[in-house]
């Protein structure tokens, strides 16, 4: 059984959601579709995916919820099996849902505590929304971990992803659900945290008109353009008016049935094999870092 299709949205906190905002609508191309009972605001892309993006209010920067699509009611009900039997804690049990989306939803929880949302059923646009620009859907996350090793066995063994390439010695792992390249990227870090979100637009053409309008709202890159060599994609990586780094990527690999897995060397030139990006700075690898708020200067 297939359990997890597609990493569907994630939700950050933010002191003031409604400051933050008219980045996220007017600048970065999502809409707003619900808020919910806590104060939360849900943002869709221009695919029919019910929400990619949540502003929650809290402290800012944490990671408050991860949300999967699961194949159907049953891979949710395994997957929860699956969490009880590696001692991982179920939070919400799988019950149908009166949040903003509807469908069948459980919430666990990975090894160092990251809320985990595996749903089915959820409700879908029928149309894209009226602007002409914007991501089409969230493309992936990258996962500050303390321990590699209880990452990797908690998502391969209780969620079914597979490893679809590495930096050596573990410095990033790349893990797919479907046949994209990757949706979750594990990254080694000295606090649980997220390193950056990705969001997805057509073409590499859409990423540079995307640079073009950052720029003009005074948003400039602080890596990119460039292609990554694991995964293949094209990116810009930006950071918002608060700090969070988010980017614009497109044309992740699309893998073949007998693709293998293999290592690479974490250098600049396979973290962008065109060589355009100026390469990553230790300003970019310090934002990525995203300390706690107890531990920011």
């Amino acid at each position: 059984m297939t359990l997890i299709t597609r990493l569907r949205s994630i939700a950050i906190s933010a002191q003031d959601p409604a400051v933050l905002l008219p980045f996220y609508e007017q600048t970065w191309g999502l809409e707003r579709v619900a808020e919910t009972t806590d104060g939360a605001i849900q943002l869709r892309a221009r695919g029919p995916e019910h929400h990619v993006f949540t502003l929650a209010p809290g402290h800012g920067h944490s990671l408050e919820l991860i949300s999967l699509a699961a194949s159907s009611p049953d891979a949710v009900d395994t997957i929860v099996q699956r969490a009880r039997d590696a001692g991982a804690e179920v939070e919400r049990r799988p019950a149908a849902s009166t949040e903003p989306g509807g469908g069948y939803r459980a919430i666990i929880r990975d090894p160092e505590g990251r809320r985990l949302e595996v749903s089915a059923d959820l409700a879908e646009h029928d149309g894209a929304p009226g602007r002409d620009f914007g991501p089409d859907r969230l493309s992936h996350i990258v996962l500050n971990c303390t321990d590699m090793t209880a990452a990797k066995d908690f998502y391969q063994q209780v969620l079914g992803f597979q490893i679809s390439d590495w930096y050596e010695n573990d410095q990033m792992v790349f893990l797919r659900c479907n046949e994209l390249h990757h949706c979750i990227v594990l990254a080694p870090g000295r606090w649980t945290s997220l390193n950056h979100v990705a969001f997805e637009v057509e073409s590499a053409d859409e990423v540079m008109r995307a640079l073009g309008r950052m720029r003009k709202a005074g948003f400039d890159t602080i890596w990119g353009p460039g292609r990554h060599g694991p995964g293949g994609n094209v990116f810009c990586y930006f950071v918002d008016p608060v700090g969070n780094v988010i980017e614009y990527t497109a044309e992740l690999l699309v893998l073949a049935d007998d693709w293998q897995p293999h290592s690479w060397v974490r250098n600049q030139e396979n973290a962008d094999v065109w060589g355009t990006s100026g390469g990553i700075s230790p300003e970019v690898i310090a934002a990525m870092a995203n300390p706690p708020a107890g531990e920011r200067s």
